[in-house]
């Protein structure tokens, strides 16, 4: 199985390394893409610039890392000076709807999957989110249906209200890419 993170944003601690250390955990070859520059992170592929339409081709798995960006994208909020990821959206939005409307297993992790809703990508989904008022609300308004289990699964889609190793190895394991 050959696996890809996307990362947007770092800030929350452990979202990245944890879905990183998963992926390896079922023994996925990962890749890992970048949509902002500012990150410290080491990384294989540059999407800061441009994606290419066969993205996404040599991938089983696709996962989202939004940290707090995703949040403040996700809301509307003023973004605090200390999370400022400088994402380039344009990319991060074709990546995500490729991913979801190809049925490749997408992992949307804690604000991903409102960010994704605000897309218009989740409608007539089941999906989970980080629990917050604002962030449910999302999704419901944008068509899809919340539930409170992590991780939900619909589909190719795997949504996450926590972080948790075992999780994302459990239904992977169960559930093998398409």
């Amino acid at each position: 199985m050959k696996a890809l993170i996307i990362v947007a944003d770092t800030s929350y601690p452990g979202e990245y390394s944890l879905v990183k250390e998963a992926l390896k955990k079922v023994g996925a070859e990962v890749v890992v893409g970048i949509v902002s520059k500012n990150l410290n992170i080491n990384y294989d592929l540059d999407f800061t610039e441009e994606v290419k339409e066969d993205a996404l081709r040599d991938y089983d798995v696709v996962a989202f890392i939004g940290g707090y960006w995703a949040y403040f994208a996700a809301t509307g909020k003023k973004v605090p000076r200390r999370v400022n990821p400088m994402v380039n959206t344009d990319s991060l939005n074709k990546l995500l709807t490729h991913a979801i409307n190809s049925g490749k297993k997408t992992i949307l992790p804690l604000t991903m999957p409102a960010y994704a809703a605000k897309l218009g990508l989740l409608k007539g989904k089941k999906a989970t989110v980080y629990p917050t008022t604002d962030l449910i609300r999302i999704l419901r308004d944008n068509g899809a249906e919340f539930t409170d289990t992590s991780p939900t699964v619909d589909g190719s889609l795997i949504t996450m209200s926590r972080l948790n190793q075992d999780d994302i190895v459990r239904v992977l394991s169960v559930a093998p890419a398409q």
